[in-house]
């Protein structure tokens, strides 16, 4: 499992899959992955879901510290990526038509 956690707040992750119940692989847009422990994501997190990162840092404290990192689920993304999914599965159902030569 990789050591490092996701780099930028406000950034979304794909859940590509969890592992053992234990362990959540995300991967961001550029296909890079990050695993995790599942008990820092929300509740319920399963695999396709897209997850928000939100970093906040306390007000007086240097950047170093008092840093708070949420993971919270984006469902309209979510959706989002379900519907196009499903789209896609409808179009490559679709049977060319004519002759097809291999």
């Amino acid at each position: 499992m990789s050591q490092d956690g996701p780099s930028a707040a406000g950034m979304s992750y794909v859940v590509d899959r969890i592992v053992d119940g234990a362990w959540a692989v995300l991967e961001d847009a550029d296909g890079g992955t990050t695993d995790l422990p599942v008990a820092w994501l929300p509740a319920g997190v399963q695999e396709g879901d897209v997850v928000r990162v939100d970093v906040t840092t306390a007000a007086g404290l240097p950047d170093d510290a008092g840093r708070s990192v949420t993971f919270r689920l984006d469902r309209d993304a979510t959706e989002r990526r379900r519907a196009d999914a499903a789209a896609m599965r409808d179009r490559l159902r679709q049977a060319p038509e004519g002759d097809l030569d291999l």
